[in-house]
């Protein structure tokens, strides 16, 4: 028993020596960034830009492996599915795209549960779901 606990102490420091790069913050121009109403981004900033966005505060915990790999990969593929610190530069039919699918992630499996877990503050009510869809209807309207 004393051998599998020094084993799986060994295993558990060692793994912390595995990178997983996903830097913090990736410089963008200011001019890319997603403009909204001040409601809007306060919502987005509290619930979705740790993932869709390069301004991502990662917590202590996200430097504890394994944690620090599912941590980092979320962000990952956040960013790639959609990054609202890029916005601008996409063309209307992307954004198009995005805001048709933002009212559907909200309703079905924004934020993610895994997330909610340790950010319950980013968990959205009834009112900020009808904020967002409300504003990604009218963007999308706008880009017609």
């Amino acid at each position: 028993m004393k051998k599998v606990l020094i084993i799986v102490l060994l295993v558990v420091i060692g793994i912390q020596f595995i990178p997983m790069n996903v830097p913090a913050e990736v410089p963008t121009k200011a001019e890319d960034e997603l403009e909204a109403p001040e409601e809007v981004l306060a919502i987005l900033k509290r619930s979705c830009f740790d993932c869709h966005s390069n301004h991502t505060t990662f917590p202590w915990y996200s430097s504890v492996a394994p944690v620090s790999w599912f941590t980092k990969m979320h962000v990952k593929e956040g960013r790639e599915h959609m990054n609202f610190s890029t916005w601008a530069s996409y063309d209307d039919e992307k954004k198009a795209k995005y805001l048709d699918k933002i009212p559907k992630a909200i309703k079905s499996k924004m934020p993610l549960p895994s997330y909610l877990i340790m950010h319950a503050d980013a968990k959205l009510s009834e009112d900020d779901k009808k904020v967002l869809t409300d504003w990604a209807s009218e963007a999308a309207f706008d880009l017609e």
